[in-house]
């Protein structure tokens, strides 16, 4: 039993460590949980309702756990790759375009939203 809490507690502690190590390391990240920042004050400025805060808080934390993997698999692509190969361009386009297309949900659910409150 406590080997197995012991387990469970060091996979936290590298979770805590990878997401640290983004924040201070990948400026794309930054700018993720800035963003997430930013819109967190406007919720609170606009005083979001409880499912709107569901969708709101859904959003920043999808688009920061995309730019996470996307940073993850560029530096995966990076170690393989040490030369500039048109396959590892398309792996990294591609999860790029994964972080675009969740940001544009995120988009579009805060034009809903906060478009909503600043129109009624």
């Amino acid at each position: 039993m406590r080997s197995y809490r012991k387990k469970r507690t060091r996979k936290f502690t590298y979770a805590a460590a990878g997401l640290l190590h983004g924040l201070c390391h990948d400026r794309s990240i930054r700018i993720q949980f800035f963003l997430g920042g930013m819109t967190v004050a406007a919720g609170l400025l606009f005083s979001l309702t409880w499912w709107e805060w569901c969708f709101v808080t859904a959003a920043i934390f999808l688009v920061i756990a995309a730019e996470y993997i996307n940073s993850a698999i560029e530096h995966i692509v990076d170690m393989i790759s040490l030369q500039y190969h048109p396959t590892a361009k398309i792996i990294k386009d591609y999860a790029a375009a994964a972080v675009l297309l969740v940001s544009l949900m995120a988009a579009v659910i805060g034009i809903l939203i906060f478009g909503g409150k600043l129109l009624w």
